[in-house]
Protein backbone atom coordinates (compact mmCIF):
# COMPACT_ATOMS: atom_id res chain seq x y z
CA UNK A 1 0.00 0.00 0.00
CA UNK A 2 1.30 3.39 -0.82
CA UNK A 3 0.64 4.46 2.77
CA UNK A 4 2.75 1.66 4.07
CA UNK A 5 5.61 2.70 1.58
CA UNK A 6 5.13 6.19 2.94
CA UNK A 7 5.76 4.92 6.41
CA UNK A 8 8.67 2.78 5.63
CA UNK A 9 10.31 5.47 3.67
CA UNK A 10 9.74 8.20 6.57
CA UNK A 11 11.21 5.98 8.65
CA UNK A 12 14.39 5.27 6.60
CA UNK A 13 14.64 9.52 6.73
CA UNK A 14 14.51 8.87 10.33
CA UNK A 15 17.18 6.48 11.20
CA UNK A 16 19.00 8.63 8.49
CA UNK A 17 18.95 11.76 10.51
CA UNK A 18 19.55 10.07 13.64
CA UNK A 19 22.71 8.92 12.45
CA UNK A 20 23.95 12.19 10.86
CA UNK A 21 22.99 14.09 14.49
CA UNK A 22 25.31 11.47 16.50
CA UNK A 23 28.11 11.52 13.95
CA UNK A 24 28.21 15.48 14.17
CA UNK A 25 28.34 14.68 17.80
CA UNK A 26 31.00 12.28 17.52
CA UNK A 27 33.51 15.55 16.29
CA UNK A 28 34.97 17.02 19.37
CA UNK A 29 36.88 20.64 19.79
CA UNK A 30 39.95 18.55 20.74
CA UNK A 31 40.45 17.01 17.34
CA UNK A 32 41.38 20.60 16.80
CA UNK A 33 45.12 21.90 16.73
CA UNK A 34 45.59 23.71 20.63
CA UNK A 35 48.24 25.84 21.56
CA UNK A 36 48.33 23.30 25.33
CA UNK A 37 47.78 20.09 25.91
CA UNK A 38 45.16 19.22 28.44
CA UNK A 39 45.49 15.44 29.47
CA UNK A 40 43.45 13.48 31.01
CA UNK A 41 45.57 13.75 34.47
CA UNK A 42 45.53 17.60 34.01
CA UNK A 43 41.41 17.83 33.79
CA UNK A 44 40.96 15.32 36.67
CA UNK A 45 43.31 17.46 38.73
CA UNK A 46 41.44 20.85 38.30
CA UNK A 47 38.19 19.12 38.64
CA UNK A 48 39.47 17.98 42.25
CA UNK A 49 41.01 21.66 42.86
CA UNK A 50 37.80 23.40 41.65
CA UNK A 51 35.27 20.72 44.27
CA UNK A 52 38.01 21.14 47.00
CA UNK A 53 38.38 25.32 46.99
CA UNK A 54 34.98 25.72 45.31
CA UNK A 55 32.67 23.18 46.29
CA UNK A 56 31.80 23.49 42.08
CA UNK A 57 31.51 20.37 40.26
CA UNK A 58 33.02 20.29 36.33
CA UNK A 59 31.35 17.56 34.85
CA UNK A 60 33.45 16.29 31.95
CA UNK A 61 31.29 17.79 29.07
CA UNK A 62 32.84 20.89 30.87
CA UNK A 63 36.52 20.03 29.56
CA UNK A 64 36.62 22.49 26.25
CA UNK A 65 35.49 25.24 28.65
CA UNK A 66 38.24 24.60 30.82
CA UNK A 67 40.68 24.27 28.15
CA UNK A 68 39.43 27.89 26.98
CA UNK A 69 39.18 29.86 29.85
CA UNK A 70 42.42 28.59 31.95
CA UNK A 71 44.86 28.54 28.53
CA UNK A 72 44.61 32.70 28.75
CA UNK A 73 45.93 32.12 32.44
CA UNK A 74 48.43 30.00 31.14
CA UNK A 75 49.68 33.04 27.95
CA UNK A 76 49.32 35.76 30.60
CA UNK A 77 51.66 33.62 33.29
CA UNK A 78 54.22 32.46 30.08
CA UNK A 79 53.33 29.16 30.82
CA UNK A 80 53.61 25.97 28.35
CA UNK A 81 51.66 23.23 30.41
CA UNK A 82 48.81 23.09 32.30
CA UNK A 83 50.71 20.56 34.79
CA UNK A 84 53.13 23.90 36.10
CA UNK A 85 49.78 25.93 35.99
CA UNK A 86 48.13 24.03 38.79
CA UNK A 87 51.67 23.85 40.96
CA UNK A 88 50.98 27.24 40.41
CA UNK A 89 48.09 27.63 41.75
CA UNK A 90 48.40 25.27 44.65
CA UNK A 91 51.25 27.67 45.84
CA UNK A 92 49.98 31.41 44.77
CA UNK A 93 46.80 32.38 47.00
CA UNK A 94 46.52 35.21 44.38
CA UNK A 95 46.58 32.74 41.16
CA UNK A 96 43.88 30.57 43.15
CA UNK A 97 41.59 33.30 43.29
CA UNK A 98 42.31 33.80 39.20
CA UNK A 99 41.81 30.18 38.65
CA UNK A 100 38.38 30.00 40.53
CA UNK A 101 37.36 33.48 38.76
CA UNK A 102 38.11 32.53 35.44
CA UNK A 103 36.19 29.18 36.09
CA UNK A 104 33.22 30.65 37.36
CA UNK A 105 29.96 31.44 35.52
CA UNK A 106 28.40 34.71 35.86
CA UNK A 107 25.33 34.79 33.72
CA UNK A 108 23.03 37.70 34.71
CA UNK A 109 20.80 39.98 33.72
CA UNK A 110 18.20 42.83 35.38
CA UNK A 111 15.32 41.36 36.48
CA UNK A 112 15.50 37.96 35.50
CA UNK A 113 12.77 36.47 35.63
CA UNK A 114 10.68 38.35 36.73
CA UNK A 115 8.25 36.33 38.31
CA UNK A 116 10.10 36.39 40.97
CA UNK A 117 10.10 40.39 41.39
CA UNK A 118 6.46 40.42 40.68
CA UNK A 119 6.25 37.99 43.70
CA UNK A 120 8.61 39.95 45.99
CA UNK A 121 6.31 43.38 44.92
CA UNK A 122 3.46 42.00 46.73
CA UNK A 123 4.44 40.83 50.02
CA UNK A 124 7.25 43.51 50.57
CA UNK A 125 5.55 46.51 50.79
CA UNK A 126 3.44 44.86 53.78
CA UNK A 127 6.54 44.74 55.81
CA UNK A 128 8.35 47.61 58.05
CA UNK A 129 11.48 46.86 56.40
CA UNK A 130 13.69 44.07 55.15
CA UNK A 131 16.61 42.43 55.26
CA UNK A 132 17.51 40.73 52.11
CA UNK A 133 20.22 38.28 50.51
CA UNK A 134 21.29 38.10 46.93
CA UNK A 135 23.27 34.73 47.19
CA UNK A 136 25.63 34.42 43.90
CA UNK A 137 25.21 38.44 42.72
CA UNK A 138 27.27 38.02 40.17
CA UNK A 139 27.93 42.30 38.92
CA UNK A 140 24.99 42.78 40.70
CA UNK A 141 22.15 43.02 38.27
CA UNK A 142 20.14 40.66 40.57
CA UNK A 143 20.74 43.02 43.97
CA UNK A 144 19.85 46.20 42.02
CA UNK A 145 16.61 44.64 40.69
CA UNK A 146 15.99 44.03 44.11
CA UNK A 147 16.59 47.65 45.01
CA UNK A 148 14.42 49.51 42.37
CA UNK A 149 11.62 47.07 43.15
CA UNK A 150 11.84 48.34 47.27
CA UNK A 151 12.64 51.68 45.98
CA UNK A 152 9.02 51.32 43.59
CA UNK A 153 7.31 49.82 46.52
CA UNK A 154 8.24 52.52 49.28
CA UNK A 155 8.06 55.11 46.42
CA UNK A 156 11.29 56.54 47.60
CA UNK A 157 15.12 56.11 47.26
CA UNK A 158 15.76 55.14 50.63
CA UNK A 159 13.38 52.23 51.55
CA UNK A 160 13.60 50.60 54.85
CA UNK A 161 15.60 47.89 53.30
CA UNK A 162 19.25 46.19 53.46
CA UNK A 163 20.60 44.09 50.33
CA UNK A 164 23.16 41.77 50.84
CA UNK A 165 24.65 40.27 47.85
CA UNK A 166 27.48 37.82 47.96
CA UNK A 167 29.69 35.79 45.50
CA UNK A 168 32.52 33.99 44.72
CA UNK A 169 34.42 35.90 42.04
CA UNK A 170 36.26 38.89 43.14
CA UNK A 171 36.25 40.53 39.87
CA UNK A 172 32.34 40.38 39.33
CA UNK A 173 31.92 42.23 42.83
CA UNK A 174 33.97 44.80 42.29
CA UNK A 175 31.92 45.90 38.68
CA UNK A 176 28.46 45.35 41.05
CA UNK A 177 30.31 48.04 43.37
CA UNK A 178 30.78 50.16 40.28
CA UNK A 179 27.60 49.79 39.09
CA UNK A 180 28.70 50.62 35.60
CA UNK A 181 26.84 48.70 32.76
CA UNK A 182 27.01 48.69 29.44
CA UNK A 183 23.91 50.46 27.48
CA UNK A 184 22.96 46.97 26.07
CA UNK A 185 22.36 45.28 29.13
CA UNK A 186 19.80 47.80 30.25
CA UNK A 187 18.26 47.17 27.44
CA UNK A 188 15.10 44.74 28.79
CA UNK A 189 14.60 47.57 31.60
CA UNK A 190 11.48 49.72 31.37
CA UNK A 191 13.29 53.38 29.97
CA UNK A 192 11.17 54.89 32.67
CA UNK A 193 13.08 52.70 35.27
CA UNK A 194 16.40 52.92 33.55
CA UNK A 195 15.60 57.25 33.62
CA UNK A 196 14.99 57.14 37.16
CA UNK A 197 17.73 54.76 39.02
CA UNK A 198 21.12 54.89 36.45
CA UNK A 199 22.54 58.10 35.52
CA UNK A 200 23.93 58.60 31.68
CA UNK A 201 27.66 58.40 31.53
CA UNK A 202 30.29 59.83 28.85
CA UNK A 203 31.25 56.46 27.05
CA UNK A 204 27.87 55.76 26.88
CA UNK A 205 27.32 53.35 29.65
CA UNK A 206 25.18 53.79 32.37
CA UNK A 207 25.52 53.99 36.17
CA UNK A 208 23.47 52.82 39.20
CA UNK A 209 22.30 56.32 41.19
CA UNK A 210 24.47 56.57 44.37
CA UNK A 211 21.11 56.22 46.36
CA UNK A 212 20.90 52.62 45.11
CA UNK A 213 24.10 51.66 45.43
CA UNK A 214 24.46 52.35 48.71
CA UNK A 215 21.12 49.79 49.78
CA UNK A 216 23.24 47.31 48.15
CA UNK A 217 26.54 45.26 50.39
CA UNK A 218 28.57 43.63 48.35
CA UNK A 219 31.38 41.14 50.09
CA UNK A 220 32.95 37.79 49.24
CA UNK A 221 31.20 34.08 49.95
CA UNK A 222 32.42 30.89 49.04
CA UNK A 223 29.99 28.39 49.80
CA UNK A 224 32.14 25.84 51.11
CA UNK A 225 33.90 27.52 53.75
CA UNK A 226 33.17 27.53 57.10
CA UNK A 227 31.73 29.68 59.28
CA UNK A 228 29.73 32.21 56.27
CA UNK A 229 30.46 35.76 57.05
CA UNK A 230 26.81 36.34 57.32
CA UNK A 231 23.97 37.07 59.36
CA UNK A 232 20.41 36.44 59.66
CA UNK A 233 17.75 36.36 59.90
CA UNK A 234 16.85 37.60 56.20
CA UNK A 235 13.13 38.16 54.71
CA UNK A 236 14.11 36.71 51.64
CA UNK A 237 17.44 34.62 49.91
CA UNK A 238 17.84 34.78 46.25
CA UNK A 239 19.79 32.19 45.23
CA UNK A 240 19.21 31.53 41.55
CA UNK A 241 21.15 29.61 39.12
CA UNK A 242 23.78 29.40 41.38
CA UNK A 243 22.89 25.37 42.69
CA UNK A 244 23.14 23.99 39.87
CA UNK A 245 27.09 24.20 39.73
CA UNK A 246 27.68 22.13 42.86
CA UNK A 247 26.89 18.37 43.61
CA UNK A 248 23.91 16.91 45.37
CA UNK A 249 26.02 16.86 48.87
CA UNK A 250 26.94 20.78 48.92
CA UNK A 251 23.67 21.37 47.69
CA UNK A 252 22.04 20.11 50.38
CA UNK A 253 24.58 21.64 52.56
CA UNK A 254 23.84 24.74 51.47
CA UNK A 255 20.40 24.31 51.63
CA UNK A 256 20.73 23.41 55.38
CA UNK A 257 22.41 26.73 56.42
CA UNK A 258 19.87 28.65 54.61
CA UNK A 259 17.03 27.59 56.67
CA UNK A 260 18.42 29.25 60.10
CA UNK A 261 19.23 32.30 58.35
CA UNK A 262 15.90 32.94 56.85
CA UNK A 263 12.82 33.63 58.80
CA UNK A 264 10.21 31.38 59.33
CA UNK A 265 7.62 32.38 56.76
CA UNK A 266 10.58 34.00 54.66
CA UNK A 267 11.61 33.19 50.82
CA UNK A 268 13.51 31.83 49.04
CA UNK A 269 14.03 32.41 45.15
CA UNK A 270 15.75 29.45 43.33
CA UNK A 271 16.74 29.73 39.73
CA UNK A 272 14.45 28.00 36.72
CA UNK A 273 16.11 24.90 36.46
CA UNK A 274 16.61 23.94 40.19
CA UNK A 275 14.38 22.54 42.89
CA UNK A 276 14.18 21.33 46.22
CA UNK A 277 12.77 17.75 45.38
CA UNK A 278 16.35 16.25 46.77
CA UNK A 279 17.10 18.61 49.17
CA UNK A 280 15.21 20.15 52.35
CA UNK A 281 12.21 19.92 54.32
CA UNK A 282 12.62 23.14 55.74
CA UNK A 283 10.88 24.63 52.79
CA UNK A 284 7.54 24.95 51.45
CA UNK A 285 7.02 24.97 47.32
CA UNK A 286 4.88 27.57 46.80
CA UNK A 287 5.23 27.18 42.70
CA UNK A 288 7.41 28.45 39.87
CA UNK A 289 10.68 27.72 41.95
CA UNK A 290 9.64 29.64 44.92
CA UNK A 291 9.70 28.38 48.39
CA UNK A 292 8.20 29.45 51.84
CA UNK A 293 10.37 28.61 54.97
CA UNK A 294 8.40 26.76 56.88
CA UNK A 295 7.80 27.33 61.05
CA UNK A 296 9.90 25.09 63.37
CA UNK A 297 6.32 23.15 63.84
CA UNK A 298 5.61 23.05 60.43
CA UNK A 299 8.94 21.15 59.33
CA UNK A 300 8.74 18.86 62.18
CA UNK A 301 5.17 17.59 61.39
CA UNK A 302 6.97 17.25 58.03
CA UNK A 303 4.81 19.71 56.10
CA UNK A 304 1.58 18.83 57.74
CA UNK A 305 0.89 22.07 56.16
CA UNK A 306 0.61 21.27 52.63
CA UNK A 307 -2.51 20.71 50.60
CA UNK A 308 -1.89 17.55 50.67
CA UNK A 309 0.30 14.73 52.36
CA UNK A 310 2.64 12.79 49.90
CA UNK A 311 0.99 9.73 48.87
CA UNK A 312 1.92 6.37 49.96
CA UNK A 313 2.45 2.88 48.16
CA UNK A 314 2.34 -0.52 49.76
CA UNK A 315 4.61 -3.00 48.30
CA UNK A 316 3.01 -6.13 47.14
CA UNK A 317 5.82 -9.50 46.55
CA UNK A 318 8.28 -7.89 43.62
CA UNK A 319 5.53 -5.26 42.48
CA UNK A 320 3.49 -2.80 43.86
CA UNK A 321 -0.42 -1.83 45.27
CA UNK A 322 -1.09 1.43 45.18
CA UNK A 323 -2.48 2.90 48.27
CA UNK A 324 -5.73 4.71 48.22
CA UNK A 325 -3.70 7.76 48.01
CA UNK A 326 -1.81 6.89 44.82
CA UNK A 327 -4.98 5.16 43.32
CA UNK A 328 -5.82 7.28 40.02
CA UNK A 329 -8.29 6.42 37.27
CA UNK A 330 -7.64 3.45 34.98
CA UNK A 331 -7.29 2.68 31.01
CA UNK A 332 -8.96 -0.96 32.10
CA UNK A 333 -12.58 -1.61 31.40
CA UNK A 334 -13.88 -2.44 34.41
CA UNK A 335 -11.26 -1.07 36.36
CA UNK A 336 -12.09 1.83 38.23
CA UNK A 337 -10.39 0.74 41.57
CA UNK A 338 -6.50 0.00 41.21
CA UNK A 339 -6.76 -2.26 43.93
CA UNK A 340 -8.67 -4.21 41.36
CA UNK A 341 -4.87 -5.07 39.45
CA UNK A 342 -2.83 -7.57 40.33
CA UNK A 343 0.55 -7.14 41.00
CA UNK A 344 1.04 -9.38 37.96
CA UNK A 345 -1.06 -7.35 35.62
CA UNK A 346 0.95 -4.01 36.89
CA UNK A 347 4.20 -5.56 35.72
CA UNK A 348 2.90 -7.02 32.38
CA UNK A 349 5.22 -6.32 29.28
CA UNK A 350 3.90 -3.54 26.70
CA UNK A 351 3.99 -5.65 23.43
CA UNK A 352 4.52 -3.55 20.22
CA UNK A 353 1.61 -1.85 18.45
CA UNK A 354 0.64 -0.96 22.20
CA UNK A 355 1.15 2.67 23.61
CA UNK A 356 4.28 4.10 24.73
CA UNK A 357 4.31 7.79 26.22
CA UNK A 358 7.51 10.10 25.51
CA UNK A 359 7.95 13.43 27.59
CA UNK A 360 10.96 15.48 26.73
CA UNK A 361 11.63 18.64 29.01
CA UNK A 362 14.33 21.18 30.03
CA UNK A 363 14.14 24.99 31.80
CA UNK A 364 10.93 24.57 34.49
CA UNK A 365 10.12 20.80 33.36
CA UNK A 366 10.10 19.29 36.99
CA UNK A 367 7.12 20.78 37.93
CA UNK A 368 5.78 20.55 34.58
CA UNK A 369 6.69 17.12 34.13
CA UNK A 370 4.88 16.32 37.90
CA UNK A 371 1.50 17.85 36.31
CA UNK A 372 1.31 15.84 33.40
CA UNK A 373 2.00 12.31 35.58
CA UNK A 374 -0.31 13.34 38.57
CA UNK A 375 -2.89 13.16 35.78
CA UNK A 376 -2.14 10.10 34.73
CA UNK A 377 -3.63 6.68 36.03
CA UNK A 378 -2.24 3.62 37.67
CA UNK A 379 -2.19 1.63 34.59
CA UNK A 380 -1.05 4.38 32.12
CA UNK A 381 1.25 2.81 29.60
CA UNK A 382 4.69 2.77 30.27
CA UNK A 383 6.34 6.78 30.08
CA UNK A 384 9.89 7.43 29.15
CA UNK A 385 11.08 10.82 30.20
CA UNK A 386 13.88 13.19 29.46
CA UNK A 387 14.45 16.15 31.75
CA UNK A 388 17.71 18.18 31.75
CA UNK A 389 19.49 17.94 34.58
CA UNK A 390 22.56 17.31 35.97
CA UNK A 391 23.84 13.78 37.26
CA UNK A 392 22.60 12.77 40.56
CA UNK A 393 19.73 14.58 40.82
CA UNK A 394 17.77 12.52 38.65
CA UNK A 395 17.48 9.47 41.18
CA UNK A 396 16.07 11.34 43.95
CA UNK A 397 13.39 13.95 41.32
CA UNK A 398 12.14 10.29 40.35
CA UNK A 399 12.02 9.08 43.98
CA UNK A 400 9.75 12.17 44.68
CA UNK A 401 7.61 11.83 41.65
CA UNK A 402 7.01 8.48 43.06
CA UNK A 403 5.39 9.41 46.13
CA UNK A 404 2.99 11.94 44.31
CA UNK A 405 1.71 9.98 41.38
CA UNK A 406 -0.15 6.91 40.15
CA UNK A 407 2.54 5.44 38.43
CA UNK A 408 5.46 3.70 39.61
CA UNK A 409 8.76 6.05 38.71
CA UNK A 410 11.82 5.04 39.01
CA UNK A 411 15.21 6.67 37.57
CA UNK A 412 16.14 4.45 34.06
CA UNK A 413 18.43 1.57 33.58
CA UNK A 414 20.00 -0.23 31.19
CA UNK A 415 18.25 -3.50 30.00
CA UNK A 416 14.96 -2.85 31.63
CA UNK A 417 11.48 -4.08 29.68
CA UNK A 418 8.57 -1.39 29.34
CA UNK A 419 5.82 -2.64 31.51
CA UNK A 420 2.58 -0.72 32.36
CA UNK A 421 1.87 1.42 35.34
CA UNK A 422 5.62 2.24 34.97
CA UNK A 423 7.28 5.89 34.26
CA UNK A 424 11.44 6.01 34.02
CA UNK A 425 13.66 9.30 33.93
CA UNK A 426 17.02 8.76 32.34
CA UNK A 427 19.87 9.24 34.29
CA UNK A 428 21.92 12.09 33.83
CA UNK A 429 24.78 11.14 33.20
CA UNK A 430 23.34 8.97 29.78
CA UNK A 431 20.93 8.80 27.02
CA UNK A 432 17.74 6.68 27.19
CA UNK A 433 17.12 4.92 23.98
CA UNK A 434 14.10 2.34 23.07
CA UNK A 435 14.96 -0.84 21.28
CA UNK A 436 13.01 -3.05 19.89
CA UNK A 437 13.22 -6.90 21.85
CA UNK A 438 11.55 -9.70 20.85
CA UNK A 439 7.89 -9.45 21.48
CA UNK A 440 8.13 -6.19 23.33
CA UNK A 441 10.46 -3.04 24.33
CA UNK A 442 13.86 -2.18 26.27
CA UNK A 443 15.38 0.49 27.78
CA UNK A 444 18.91 1.64 26.52
CA UNK A 445 21.60 3.55 28.19
CA UNK A 446 24.47 5.17 26.80
CA UNK A 447 27.02 7.75 27.84
CA UNK A 448 28.02 9.14 24.09
CA UNK A 449 28.97 12.66 22.97
CA UNK A 450 26.25 14.92 24.13
CA UNK A 451 23.40 15.89 21.32
CA UNK A 452 22.45 19.39 20.97
CA UNK A 453 24.32 20.16 23.80
CA UNK A 454 22.43 17.96 25.89
CA UNK A 455 23.20 14.37 27.76
CA UNK A 456 20.63 12.75 27.98
CA UNK A 457 18.99 14.54 24.69
CA UNK A 458 15.41 14.41 24.03
CA UNK A 459 15.70 13.92 20.69
CA UNK A 460 17.85 10.64 20.97
CA UNK A 461 14.74 9.30 22.74
CA UNK A 462 12.50 10.62 20.04
CA UNK A 463 14.63 9.45 17.13
CA UNK A 464 14.51 5.66 18.37
CA UNK A 465 10.96 5.82 19.90
CA UNK A 466 10.06 7.06 16.10
CA UNK A 467 11.87 3.98 14.70
CA UNK A 468 10.41 1.51 17.08
CA UNK A 469 7.16 2.90 17.99
CA UNK A 470 5.74 4.46 14.82
CA UNK A 471 2.11 5.54 15.23
CA UNK A 472 1.89 3.94 18.72
CA UNK A 473 3.70 6.99 20.35
CA UNK A 474 2.11 9.84 22.40
CA UNK A 475 4.87 12.35 22.77
CA UNK A 476 4.77 15.60 24.74
CA UNK A 477 7.40 18.61 24.16
CA UNK A 478 7.34 20.59 27.56
CA UNK A 479 8.78 23.86 28.82
CA UNK A 480 12.53 23.84 28.33
CA UNK A 481 15.55 26.73 26.61
CA UNK A 482 16.89 25.89 23.40
CA UNK A 483 15.64 23.31 20.45
CA UNK A 484 16.17 19.92 21.92
CA UNK A 485 13.22 17.76 21.02
CA UNK A 486 11.50 19.49 18.40
CA UNK A 487 13.43 17.95 15.22
CA UNK A 488 12.40 14.46 17.69
CA UNK A 489 8.45 15.43 17.51
CA UNK A 490 8.55 16.18 14.01
CA UNK A 491 10.45 12.79 13.33
CA UNK A 492 7.77 11.41 15.56
CA UNK A 493 4.61 13.36 13.86
CA UNK A 494 5.95 11.84 10.29
CA UNK A 495 5.98 8.53 11.31
CA UNK A 496 2.21 8.75 13.13
CA UNK A 497 2.27 9.21 16.73
CA UNK A 498 0.34 11.75 17.94
CA UNK A 499 2.53 14.60 19.11
CA UNK A 500 1.30 17.55 21.88
CA UNK A 501 3.66 20.75 22.52
CA UNK A 502 2.85 23.06 25.73
CA UNK A 503 2.04 26.12 25.05
CA UNK A 504 3.39 29.69 25.50
CA UNK A 505 1.37 30.93 27.48
CA UNK A 506 1.99 28.28 29.74
CA UNK A 507 5.29 27.49 29.28
CA UNK A 508 8.57 28.78 31.61
CA UNK A 509 10.45 29.20 28.74
CA UNK A 510 9.19 28.08 25.20
CA UNK A 511 12.15 27.61 23.33
CA UNK A 512 11.85 23.60 22.74
CA UNK A 513 8.25 23.63 22.29
CA UNK A 514 8.06 26.47 20.34
CA UNK A 515 10.27 25.72 17.65
CA UNK A 516 8.38 22.30 17.44
CA UNK A 517 5.57 24.41 16.56
CA UNK A 518 7.21 26.50 14.63
CA UNK A 519 8.36 22.95 12.54
CA UNK A 520 4.80 21.91 12.54
CA UNK A 521 5.26 19.19 15.09
CA UNK A 522 2.77 19.16 17.26
CA UNK A 523 -0.58 17.62 16.67
CA UNK A 524 -1.88 19.71 19.31
CA UNK A 525 -0.58 22.46 21.75
CA UNK A 526 -2.05 22.91 24.43
CA UNK A 527 -1.84 24.54 28.29
CA UNK A 528 0.10 22.27 30.68
CA UNK A 529 -3.31 21.62 32.65
CA UNK A 530 -4.83 19.95 29.32
CA UNK A 531 -1.46 17.99 28.45
CA UNK A 532 -2.63 14.81 31.18
CA UNK A 533 -6.30 14.71 30.14
CA UNK A 534 -5.17 14.55 26.23
CA UNK A 535 -2.85 11.82 27.10
CA UNK A 536 -5.43 9.88 28.08
CA UNK A 537 -7.55 10.65 24.96
CA UNK A 538 -4.93 9.96 22.84
CA UNK A 539 -3.97 6.40 24.56
CA UNK A 540 -7.75 5.22 24.19
CA UNK A 541 -7.81 6.21 21.07
CA UNK A 542 -4.60 3.81 19.76
CA UNK A 543 -5.94 1.61 22.13
CA UNK A 544 -9.61 1.21 20.70
CA UNK A 545 -7.60 1.43 16.93
CA UNK A 546 -4.90 -1.70 18.07
CA UNK A 547 -8.39 -3.91 18.91
CA UNK A 548 -10.08 -2.86 15.61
Amino acid sequence: MNREEDSASALRRIAEVRRTIERLAQTRLESLPREFELTEEDFAAIRALVAERAGIALSQAKRDMVYVRLSRRLRALGLKRFADYLARVRSDERELEAFINALTTNLTYFFREPHHFEHLRTWLGQRPGARLWSAGCASGEEAYSIAMTACEVWGRLDPPVEILATDLDTQVLEEGRRGIYAAERLEAIDPRLRDRYFEPLADGRWQIRAELRALVRFARLNFVETPWPVQGPFEAIFCRNVLIYFDRHTQRMILERFAPLLRPGGYLYLGHSENLLYASEAFEPLGRTIYRRKADGEAAAGGEHRSSAPPQATPCGESWVPSPARAGRSFLPGAAGAEAASCREREEPVHPGEPVILIGASTGGTEAIKTVLQALPADAPPVLIVQHMPEHFTTSFAKRLDQVCALRVSEARDGEILVRGRAWVAPGHSHLRLERQGNGYVLRLDRSEPVNRHRPSVDVLFFSAAEVLGPAAVAVLLTGMGRDGAQGLLALKEAGAHTIAQDEASAVIWGMPGEAVRLGAACEVLPLTEIGPAIVRAVSQRRLSGRS
